[in-house]
């Protein structure tokens, strides 16, 4: 092919995207959104959710997270958080320790430091 300036090569550009291309949206992009996505709420919609359970005093709460840090058993910590939707946030996993007002849990190998005030009640399982 011969050599076409940079002004003539830009001209064929803005013509062919101005006369030929059909450029389908979104539609280009949903076959590698859709199969990841359905997964994805599957999985979410499988999960169980929640029930917010009654409020323990921190004696209590205290007593159970140092049972479970003993005992290396696995609690369930739901916070006194809760979604748009009213869902309380719920974490389980292992009490690995505790320094100052928080306690340090193991949440899928993932070390998560809780402040013992914004729990409002613990299960061991």
């Amino acid at each position: 092919m011969a050599n076409i300036s940079q002004e003539e090569a830009e001209d064929r550009a803005a013509r062919f995207f101005r006369n030929d291309y059909h450029d389908r949206g979104m539609l280009k992009w949903q076959g590698f959104f859709l199969s990841d996505h359905t997964s994805a709420l599957k999985k979410e919609a499988a999960q169980p959710v929640p029930d917010l359970r009654s409020e323990m005093n921190q004696s209590k709460i205290g007593s159970v997270l140092s049972s479970a840090w003993e005992s290396c058993a696995k609690v369930s910590v739901q916070l006194n958080q809760v979604n748009g939707n009213g869902v309380p946030t719920e974490l389980h996993g292992y009490v690995k320790g505790y320094q100052d007002d928080k306690i340090c849990l193991s949440v899928k190998g993932n070390v998560q430091m809780i402040s013992v005030d914004s729990i409002r009640n613990v299960l061991e399982y």
